[in-house]
């Protein structure tokens, strides 16, 4: 009971930066649920280890009355879910070893706690992520909330949106953080063979449908974590021609694509980054909703359920719909759009 208190405490610690208030509390009561039959098992021998079973068991059921009055939600709980990192080198080489550290570290190289990410390290996570999700639309689905959206165009427009911008990483670098590194590895193992082969192997298609639980949340982090530090910080330029007009920036813009013409991007430029991420959480929850697979032992089902009820609101619908609309949209442009000078700096 010690160790298990101990690893519990461990994986709190591990994951306070994440938590909110209310997912500690539904931390704290699923926890309760978990030590009242636990301790009811135990037969210490000592006077003063019965003592302390005893208390454990009083303070467990004061959290379940209490929980009782004031339950957690889903979308609290999921935090239980989220899955922790370990070594932020991924030994593992096949998909089954690989997606599950790889997806670990790139919640936890999003994280509030972590090193704000470059534009380069971005791009490279919404790959990965693109990738996921691409996967994850094939696996046989069932048909409720977000049935026949797609996610993977919705990462792709999340790159589309970040082109204009640079700030010093989108060139050759001499060595590539961890977190790139996994998420290489990560795309790299999905698309290590066809599709329809990948997906042949069981244990493939259960660490794909965890992975796509947790996309949404990546979305998240990137979104108001990420992009709001880069619009608070002025930490990207861009040049001119490529952002919306404004008569401050007239002279940058006759410029053109010469270094006079860079600006520093502010929050309103910033916009079409923040509703890209936005509109692919958005078609990520639609996909990870409706994945109806034979769930192995692990599988992330407070996460898939925390999801399930973000789209159960009543304005979910129309969000999507105009989601998937807005996410072609900006992959279209990008096909259209001819290769200039945004491309590298």
């Amino acid at each position: 009971m010690a160790g298990l208190a101990g690893a519990a405490a461990d994986s709190l610690a591990v994951l306070h930066s994440q938590s909110t208030l209310s997912s500690r509390w539904a931390v704290a009561t699923l926890m309760a649920d978990a030590v009242t039959p636990l301790a009811a098992v135990l037969q210490p021998t000592a006077a003063a280890a019965t003592q302390r079973v005893e208390q454990v068991e009083r303070w467990s059921l004061r959290v379940q009355q209490t929980a009782a009055l004031h339950p957690p939600s889903s979308v609290d709980a999921a935090l239980l879910d989220r899955p922790l990192a370990g070594a932020e080198r991924i030994t593992g080489r096949g998909p089954v070893d690989v997606v599950p550290d790889a997806v670990a570290v790139l919640l936890r190289a999003t994280s509030a706690t972590a090193h704000l990410p470059s534009v380069a390290e971005v791009l490279t996570y919404a790959v990965a992520a693109e990738t996921v999700t691409a996967l994850a639309q094939q696996l046989d689905t069932s048909a409720p909330l977000g049935t026949g959206h797609l996610a993977a165009p919705g990462w792709r427009a999340v790159r589309e949106a970040l082109r204009p911008y640079d700030d010093g990483s989108r060139r050759p670098q001499p060595y590539a953080p961890p977190p790139v590194i996994a998420a290489v590895r990560l795309q790299q193992s999905l698309t290590s063979a066809p599709p329809e082969v990948l997906l042949g192997d069981q244990a493939v298609r259960g660490v794909v449908a965890a992975a796509a639980q947790h996309m949404p949340t990546l979305a998240v982090q990137l979104l108001y974590r990420t992009v709001r530090t880069w619009a608070d910080d002025g930490s990207l330029v861009a040049f001119a021609r490529d952002l919306p007009p404004r008569e401050d920036r007239l002279a940058p813009y006759l410029r053109g694509y010469q270094p006079a013409g860079l600006v520093r991007a502010n929050a309103a430029d910033l916009q079409p980054v923040v509703g890209a991420l936005h509109n692919a959480r958005l078609l990520s929850l639609a996909v990870a909703v409706r994945i109806d697979e034979a769930h192995p032992p692990g599988f992330p089902r407070r996460a898939q359920a925390a999801n399930a009820e973000m789209l159960r609101r009543p304005e979910a619908a129309g969000a999507l719909e105009a989601a998937s609309r807005e996410a072609a949209r900006q992959v279209l442009l990008g096909r259209q759009r001819p290769q200039g000078h945004t491309r590298a700096r």
